[in-house]
């Protein structure tokens, strides 16, 4: 008897059983790269050291898209390498490298996440970056 209530509203609403509900603009589909793509805004925003680009990294490979995979895997070999260097802490080995690397790595992400969901701010960050006032 449920299961045919079930279907009949199905049927009535015109949706199959099999169709998930639509994601509204202000819950992302993939919420992998919606987790990456917040995070590397604010490590841009908040100049934060390379190691903690490796979360950002681990989100954005879990992604379902491949641009946002691809700059994830990118950033996390940057970000291993240069955390190395940052604990190390060696004043003879030159970090500019590595940094710049990591600083590519966030861009490539940060244009990644542009082309999905488009410009920022996005609907599903809690915080917008706040614009100058004039």
């Amino acid at each position: 008897m449920i299961r045919t209530l079930v279907v009949a509203s199905l049927l009535l609403t015109g949706c199959s059983a099999t169709e998930a509900p639509a994601p509204t603009s202000t819950t992302p589909s993939d919420k992998s790269a919606a987790s990456a793509c917040t995070r590397v805004v604010y490590t841009l925003e908040k100049n934060k050291p390379p190691f903690e680009d490796t979360g950002t990294a681990m989100r954005a490979i879990e992604s379902t898209d491949p641009g946002i995979r691809e700059a994830g895997q990118r950033l996390g070999s940057a970000a291993q390498e240069a955390g190395d260097l940052w604990v190390l802490d060696d004043p003879t080995v030159d970090k500019g490298p590595a940094d710049k690397r990591v600083a590519d790595a966030r861009q490539g992400l940060l244009t990644a996440c542009t082309s999905l969901f488009g410009e920022y701010p996005w609907p599903f960050t809690r915080t917008p970056t706040p614009t100058p006032s004039t």
